[in-house]
């Protein structure tokens, strides 16, 4: 287990007998890492004394708030398990969930996430959150309802492939989806928040339609860049000379094009489509000069190793 958190203190003891009284039944060995995010209430103390009581619990604590997908990125890189599961801390996301995850993720996945059906937080947040999901399902091909849910399953190899940073851990599936991995959604049971108040603004809807930007640019167009630059030059540049070609057969005509605004914008349709489509062969060339072994995601690898051979049966071939 995963669990970022930021001032969480009065959720913690309840969350950790959930996933306790949950997974203890299970097979293999259970570690529960907290990834302290800078909290500033008790929550530090709250988790030594959880500690005390069990040492399957390791703690990471920040020196200041650096934001989910840093905490998520240090658990991964000191998770040891060779399934590793994530949750909020608040309590929103049930313990008694993982284990349908769990499940799911032994049909065949490499990462289930779960599917909050009935959210229970305010409408505002429900509207952005559709709209969001709806969004970035139909421009990533990636059809999961909610990208946005805390509670989520991975095979190990995910969380060594796939890199997390700035705020893009909402984009894993995405991300993991790219590189072959198989994603799998499973509905969740959303519980209302009992303690503290959420984390997150407005702000983070519009922060996330940026980030999506760049997860379909580091996806689909981050070996062809040109594609997309050369596209929309080629664009500007249809319109532009498409202007130019109208006002030059109206010139011809005895009409005065010089004064007039339509002219000074085909000039700068022509300019910013020459630009784009240079951006793009520069962007090409830095691609082509930084690739790299990591660009593929290999699942496995199988030999036959080739039974000895007597050098009598050896038969010589022409040439």
């Amino acid at each position: 287990m995963v669990i970022p958190l930021f001032n969480e203190e009065e959720s913690l003891p309840e969350l950790y007998q959930g996933i306790v009284e949950e997974l203890s039944s299970r097979s293999g060995d259970l570690e529960i890492l907290f990834v302290d995010d800078g909290s500033t209430d008790g929550s530090f103390s709250t988790l030594k004394r959880l500690q005390k009581r069990d040492s399957r619990i390791r703690i990471i604590r920040f020196r200041r708030n650096f934001g989910k997908s840093a905490a998520l990125a240090a658990g991964f890189q000191r998770a040891r398990g060779e399934v590793v599961v994530t949750m909020d801390a608040d309590l929103q996301d049930r313990p008694q969930e993982v284990g349908k995850l769990l499940d799911h993720l032994e049909q065949g996945f490499d990462l289930v996430s779960g599917w909050k059906v009935k959210r229970r937080d305010p409408w505002r947040k429900r509207a952005a959150s559709r709209v969001f999901n709806f969004v970035t399902a139909f421009l990533t091909g990636v059809p999961l309802h909610d990208l946005n849910c805390g509670l989520k399953a991975y095979r190990r190899e995910v969380i060594r492939e796939v890199k997390v940073y700035g705020e893009m851990h909402r984009f894993i599936p995405v991300l993991a989806s790219y590189r072959g991995f198989r994603i799998g959604e499973v509905p969740v049971d959303h519980a209302p928040r009992a303690y503290g108040r959420s984390k997150y603004g407005a702000s983070r809807f519009l922060g996330g339609f940026f980030d999506l930007l760049t997860v379909i640019m580091l996806t689909r167009y981050n070996s062809k860049p040109l594609h997309v630059f050369g596209i929309l030059g080629v664009v500007l540049l249809l319109a532009g000379f498409s202007i130019q070609a109208y006002l030059t057969a109206g010139w011809l005509q005895g009409r005065w094009i010089e004064d007039r605004p339509l002219f000074m914008l085909g000039i700068l349709l022509l300019i910013m489509g020459v630009q784009f489509i240079f951006f793009g062969l520069l962007a090409e060339m830095i691609a082509y000069s930084s690739r790299r072994e990591g660009d593929y995601s290999v699942r496995e690898v199988r030999v036959v190793e080739p039974e000895e051979t007597s050098s009598k049966s050896l038969v010589s071939l022409p040439g």
